[in-house]
Formats: structure tokens, C-alpha cells, sequence
């Protein structure tokens, strides 16, 4: 995620996987490089849980209508179009749900060095409130666009 925040200049001198790796341990230690796993954990199964869900009850609900609305589209045609509607539907409605906290992890894994903040729930409400000063609750859902189609074309 380092490299995606990197400006070209800094991409080409610095921007390699191995660079980037040795930067975070020399500055972090080891466990910079696992920098929030944990909220990675906290925010993809939640996002899963409901891409799953949302996308099993789109489906259900399309096909008991697609049997009587669309005769017009052949079968194989028909269920694309329900897979990929619901893969959107259950896309959106994930994203929409847990990008706050995928910002925050985001925030968290790109930030460098030692925090001012204690704890790691703090350093938590530390991002959300930077975030939030400078930006609005907007500033929770940035990159949501490429989330949504991310997901989207994955469960496509």
C-alpha cells in the first residue's frame, strides 16, 4: 500500500517491493510489516459476511422473477445477468457498510514510524478523527468507486 501512495519520483527510486519492505523494517521493526492485519481481519470478514449474504439473497430474488419477466432472454444470458447484478448489489452494499473501517486500516498500514497515540484502539480514533477534521464523514469513504468495483468484478 506504500507503493500506491507513492508520487512517480519516489515510485522510481524507492518504489521497489524489496525497497519498500526494507524501509518498513528498518523503521518499524518486523511488525511493521504486519501493520493492520488485525483490522484487516476486522474488516473483511464483515465485508464477506455481507457480500455473501447480500449476494445469496439478490440471486434468490431475481431468479423466482426471471422465470416469468424475461422469457425473452435466453437461459445462459439470463443468469449472467442475475450473477452480475448481484455481484454489484452485494459489492455496494459491503462497501458502502465497511469502507470507514477499511480507510482507517488503509490510514493505519501507509502511516510511518511510532505513533503519538498509546494504544492501538486509539490509534484508531486518532485516524478517524484526523480523517473526519479534514475531510467530513467523506473522508470515510475514499476510494469507495474502485472498492465497489473491485469487489464487484470479483464475485462477477
Amino acid at each position: 500500500q506504500k507503493q500506491m501512495v507513492m508520487d512517480d519520483s519516489t515510485y522510481k527510486h524507492r518504489g521497489s517491493a524489496l525497497h519498500v519492505v526494507k524501509s518498513v523494517v528498518a523503521n518499524d521493526g518486523w511488525s511493521g510489516i504486519y501493520r493492520g492485519f488485525g483490522l484487516s481481519l476486522f474488516t473483511s470478514l464483515p465485508a464477506g459476511s455481507i457480500w455473501w449474504a447480500t449476494y445469496a439473497g439478490c440471486k434468490d430474488q431475481m431468479n423466482a422473477v426471471q422465470n416469468t419477466t424475461f422469457d425473452s432472454i435466453p437461459a445462459l444470458g439470463r443468469q449472467g445477468i442475475i450473477q452480475v447484478s448481484s455481484a454489484f448489489s452485494a459489492a455496494l452494499a459491503a462497501s458502502i457498510l465497511t469502507q470507514p473501517l477499511d480507510t482507517i486500516k488503509t490510514r493505519l498500514q501507509v502511516k510511518g514510524g511510532a505513533s503519538k497515540v498509546s494504544s492501538k484502539s486509539a490509534m484508531v480514533v486518532s485516524v478517524f478523527k484526523e480523517l473526519t477534521a479534514s475531510s467530513g464523514l467523506s473522508g470515510m469513504y475514499q476510494g469507495l468507486l474502485p472498492r465497489v468495483t473491485h469487489m464487484g468484478v470479483w464475485g462477477s
